[in-house]
């Protein structure tokens, strides 16, 4: 009995998920299932693309982000039982 593989297997197949047995099974549906295969192609061009746009903030971002921080208190308010945001 073949099993009926979706999307989400191909994903699973694309991540190194799949244990040894399915991954087999997989590509050789793959390799017979045109639609199937087209798929497969549209998932795995997809994700290099999602590997390529890994982007860093810039070092200016970073150091805005850190300096605003630094400058912040927090405190209880002895007013109204509220947290204050205090930049120094």
């Amino acid at each position: 009995m073949h099993k009926t593989f979706t999307k989400e297997d191909l994903l699973l197949y694309l991540y190194g998920e799949m244990n040894r047995e399915e991954r087999q099974e997989l590509r050789s549906v793959i390799s017979e299932d045109n639609k199937f295969q087209a798929e497969f192609l549209a998932l795995k061009e997809a994700k290099e693309c999602l590997n390529k746009g890994r982007v860093s903030p810039s070092a200016f971002a970073v150091n805005n982000i850190m300096s605003y921080a630094k400058a912040l208190t927090v405190k209880p308010s002895k007013q109204l039982k509220i947290v204050d945001f205090v930049l120094n």
